[in-house]
């Protein structure tokens, strides 16, 4: 099909991009559902971002573990693209995981859902410039977020699980989600919950024109 590109997209790829370029350490978009923010903030921006950097680390999450796995196996299926093979000569696969898969530069794609485990992988380099990053999409389910000790496991697994994974105080968490209820981890992270500025992109489903 063929993409159409609207106002809100633009905004999402500054975003994004001032991530890429080491502006913006922790960002957190706000959008309603359907308006592209996974295939923009996780499948071409991943893919984009190893395009450019083949040994990046990234680290997906999502409510669901079958919705990560999926998310990831977009990226791995773009890295394969003869399109994207033509462009982005360095970065090719080392393996053919569906969740959990490699570069055969070092690169890292690690996908779980929001309270699973996350063993022996990180994300990003101890370096200068970008080098990957955690990347959240939606982390409550929507049909949970009225329950208040579901929301809180959410929030206590990005305390405890999702931040030890940062391989760097300097990897970049870019958190993209529907707001739910003003509790959920967006509210609570803007709220500062976890003591750190966040930079925040609020789309609305209404603008004026």
């Amino acid at each position: 099909f063929q993409w159409r590109r609207a106002p809100h997209h633009r905004l999402i790829c500054d975003a994004l991009m001032r991530v890429f370029r080491g502006e913006c350490k922790r960002l957190i978009i706000n959008i309603p559902p359907r308006y592209s923010k996974t295939e923009l903030a996780v499948v071409m921006f991943i893919a984009w971002a190893l395009g450019q950097v083949p040994d990046a680390e990234f680290i997906h999450t999502s409510y669901s573990s079958t919705l990560a796995g999926n998310n990831s196996a977009a990226v791995r299926a773009l890295l394969q693209h003869e399109a994207y093979r033509e462009i982005f000569h360095a970065t090719t696969l080392a393996d053919e995981a569906r969740s959990h898969w490699t570069t055969t530069a070092g690169g890292v794609m690690y996908a779980t859902g929001a309270g699973g485990t996350i063993t022996g992988f990180g994300a990003g380099k101890h370096r200068p410039g970008f080098g990957g990053a955690i990347i959240i999409d939606d982390p409550h389910k929507a049909d949970e977020a009225r329950s208040d000790v579901i929301r809180a496991g959410v929030i206590d697994w990005f305390q405890n699980t999702l931040e030890s994974r940062k391989n760097s105080p300097e990897t970049p968490i870019v958190l993209i989600m529907q707001r739910l209820h003003e509790k959920d981890l967006a509210g609570w992270l803007l709220g500062g919950g976890n003591g750190e500025a966040w930079e925040h992109l609020c789309l609305s489903a209404w603008q004026d024109d």
